[in-house]
């Protein structure tokens, strides 16, 4: 084995350069107490709200909730420019909403950073989220949702769609790395067409044709789900409840 004898102003080099790296790894993050903060948003004059929500570090969990307001939020995070960007705005009876964070891409720090969505249950919502590396929870069982996209990343997810919706539904999910929970009511017809490598998902209850999977009431039944799924390397678990 080479040894290395490193004088010591060779030394006092290397100790000062990986200082420096260090104060640099953190001190671009800006850091500061935990900062706890609760947001409403009015629906105004919506009839429906079309909402995008994008995390792309820390924990989400969305609920629906009987209350007058379009959204009841809490935050808590400990880094500056993870304060929320909310935007809300309403035209022709539609509402648009976005709640976005930046996306920061440092990873050498630990963080905070937690949302909890409460929706308006009565209003019909088209959701749009994008999560990136934490856990998340979605129950969109108790608001009248429409369609959902979500896009997963790194992170555990739990969606849970089992609601007594007025309409037919369509949800595509794109698959990230981590293991997602998508949970589905038994009682409506479900279609679900998956892309990707068959042996990441599991789908029991379904009979299974090529690519697409239906559920044993999906031709005795009006109300329909239509699933889109595409598989990341991720792990998903497709439940009836």
């Amino acid at each position: 084995m080479k040894k290395y004898n490193w004088s010591p102003s060779t030394l006092l080099v290397l100790v000062i350069m990986m200082s420096i790296t260090l104060f640099l790894l953190n001190g671009c993050w800006d850091k500061g107490d935990l900062v706890s903060e609760t947001i409403v948003v009015d629906l105004m004059e919506a009839q429906k709200v079309d909402a995008t929500i994008a995390v792309y570090k820390g924990n989400l969990n969305i609920h629906g909730l009987n209350q007058s307001p379009l959204l009841l939020s809490h935050f808590s995070y400990n880094l500056e420019s993870w304060v929320p960007q909310i935007n809300y705005v309403v035209e022709n009876g539609i509402g648009n909403l976005k709640i976005i964070q930046d996306n920061e891409k440092d990873i050498f720090t630990p963080l905070v950073n937690n949302w909890s969505l409460l929706f308006n249950k009565t209003v019909p919502l088209s959701l749009d989220v994008i999560m990136g590396s934490g856990e998340n929870h979605l129950d969109l069982s108790s608001i009248n949702l429409t369609d959902l996209k979500a896009v997963l990343g790194t992170g555990d997810t739990v969606v849970d769609v089992t609601g007594d919706y007025q309409d037919d539904m369509t949800i595509n999910i794109f698959g990230g790395i981590g293991h997602t929970t998508l949970n589905l009511p038994r009682d409506a017809g479900i279609r679900i067409w998956i892309k990707g490598a068959l042996s990441k998902i599991r789908c029991d209850g379904f009979d299974q044709i090529n690519n697409y999977y239906f559920n044993s009431v999906f031709n005795l039944t009006e109300k329909k789900i239509y699933v889109t799924i595409v598989i990341g390397i991720g792990f998903i678990d497709v439940n009836l409840i």
